[in-house]
């Protein structure tokens, strides 16, 4: 498993903000492209990060636990 720390980043900005579009304009990225990254990272993992829907984004089990790592 190869984990970026571009993707770390993208991670913890999705946490901070729980929302894609305030998240992806504190990274000075698009959307879509945070988007890409995280379905990526989740792909690599083989595991949702977080739950998402129009009202809210919240880390899932697994993606609190990687969230505690990504902290570090």
């Amino acid at each position: 498993m190869k984990v970026e720390l571009r993707q770390l980043r993208h991670v913890l900005a999705i946490d901070r903000h729980r929302n894609f579009a305030r998240a992806a304009e504190a990274l000075s990225l698009t959307q879509p492209a945070l988007t890409r990254s995280l379905q990526s990272l989740e792909g690599e993992l083989g595991a949702r990060l977080f739950d998402r829907d129009r009202a809210r984004v919240e880390p899932t089990p697994i993606g609190a636990r990687f969230i505690e790592r990504a902290r570090l």
